[in-house]
């Protein structure tokens, strides 16, 4: 195994090098080529992407679904591609690169002294999203990751993503750390929108079924009645990305189990809004659904 993953991480490197001489075009293009290939390295995961497109769009027909799963494999490989660059890109790049509607929202939110949540999900180009977020609103940004199985991968690309600034906060026992973030006043940054566990966590609608979500973002935005930015990095056909951040309200709702579930109701809609206005920029690879209400 050790073997294995030095082997992806120097194919990693090398994919790096050669995203970091090429412009935006030609990137994409490298990236679209990595998601064919990524496409074809596993049956069973081409299946449970196929099978969640089907689920979740039942009135389109077999030939739309194929395409969304071919072009949520590409926007994997453009994204890999792109956070590869990152060492290469000036602040001006990132500039050119990814445009905010409201950035000042983020200053505005943050201005209220109770910390800030950034929630958005595996959709467009998340990795740019969080590295440019921090960079844009000089804010410090710590974001929550999964750890790779992979640990000399795992380190390579933690390295990129705090280039900027920003830092990296594992996922497994986080609790503590994020409590420590927002009781300072800093902003945590996370994805949401990956099947969580079905004994502990919730169970909200998403495209028609129940999903396991995790509660811990509406659970502390409502503990410590701190503001949620929402938002996500949508690419536009010349390669770069346009951002609309948003506010999810949520004054009206009491720590409790009901006001937890409710809001995390908003966050979630609010993901699935983006995704059926441009399906093939989520990353369906995942068993969203794994788990379900006994």
């Amino acid at each position: 195994m050790a073997n294995a993953n030095t082997y992806i991480t120097f194919l990693l490197k090398a994919l790096g090098a050669v995203s970091r001489k090429l412009s935006i075009n030609p990137r994409t293009a490298l990236g679209r080529t990595v998601g064919t290939l990524l496409e074809k390295a596993s049956r069973k995961r081409y299946e449970i992407t196929l099978g969640n497109i089907r689920a979740a769009f039942p009135e389109k027909n077999t030939e739309w679904h194929r395409d969304i799963a071919f072009k949520s494999y590409q926007n994997l490989g453009i994204t890999l591609v792109e956070l590869l660059a990152f060492p290469s890109l000036s602040d001006e790049d990132i500039a050119d690169y990814i445009k905010y509607e409201n950035v000042g929202l983020l200053k505005e939110m943050h201005a209220k002294g109770r910390g800030l949540i950034l929630l958005s999900g595996h959709y467009g180009n998340w990795e740019m999203l969080a590295y440019s977020a921090g960079l844009f609103s000089k804010l410090p940004v710590s974001i929550i990751v999964k750890p790779q199985q992979n640990i000399y991968a795992d380190r390579l690309l933690n390295q990129y993503r705090t280039q900027r600034g920003n830092q990296v906060i594992p996922m497994h026992n986080a609790a503590r750390s994020i409590i420590q973030k927002l009781r300072s006043g800093e902003s945590i940054a996370l994805l949401a929108d990956q099947s969580a566990t079905g004994h502990k966590d919730i169970f909200v609608d998403f495209f028609g079924r129940p999903a396991a979500t995790y509660e811990a973002p509406a659970a502390l935005a409502l503990r410590f009645k701190t503001p949620i930015v929402i938002g996500f990095a949508e690419r536009q056909p010349d390669g770069r990305y346009y951002v609309k951040l948003s506010e999810i309200p949520h004054n009206d709702l009491e720590n409790t189990p009901e006001g937890i579930r409710e809001l995390t109701q908003r966050h979630v809609q609010i993901l699935e809004n983006a995704i059926r206005r441009r399906p093939e920029l989520w990353s369906w690879q995942h068993r969203r659904w794994k788990h379900q209400p006994k």
